[in-house]
């Protein structure tokens, strides 16, 4: 239970900080990506390569039937989010990215019984701020 407890509030960091980063505009030091990819694959709990490489409807199946499922469904969008901001080179994988974070984050937003003004607020700034 305190394992839960302690990976739920990892997590709600990661959605502030990455929310916060992406509304700024801000890029992420290589020393906390590492330490994101650690946390992702922790809590996710599959290597961050194949996160990338899913698509937004294996990514929901995958966690059909566990009890944190939006969270964690919640967590990899932001990821895919704020990556799409770092990456510059491959314009392809940055909208990939960009649109599976989006879809995902709005299925969360749709689907969980917490509403969270933070989802709404990043979700209408992703919405309007399109590249």
């Amino acid at each position: 239970m305190i394992k839960q407890d302690y990976l739920i509030r990892m997590i709600q960091d990661f959605i502030s900080r990455v929310a916060k980063a992406i509304m700024d505009r801000k890029k992420i030091r290589q020393q906390d990506w590492a330490e994101f990819d650690l946390l992702t694959q922790e809590v996710l709990g599959l290597p961050v390569k194949e996160l990338t490489s899913m698509s937004v409807e294996e990514l929901i199946d995958r966690y059909d039937k566990e009890e944190d499922r939006m969270s964690k469904i919640e967590f990899a969008s932001m990821y895919l989010l704020k990556l799409s901001e770092e990456i510059e080179e491959d314009r392809v994988m940055k909208s990939k990215f960009r649109q599976d974070g989006m879809q995902l984050l709005k299925y969360v937003q749709k689907e969980d019984t917490n509403f969270s003004l933070q989802r709404e607020v990043l979700v209408h700034f992703l919405e309007t701020n399109s590249k």
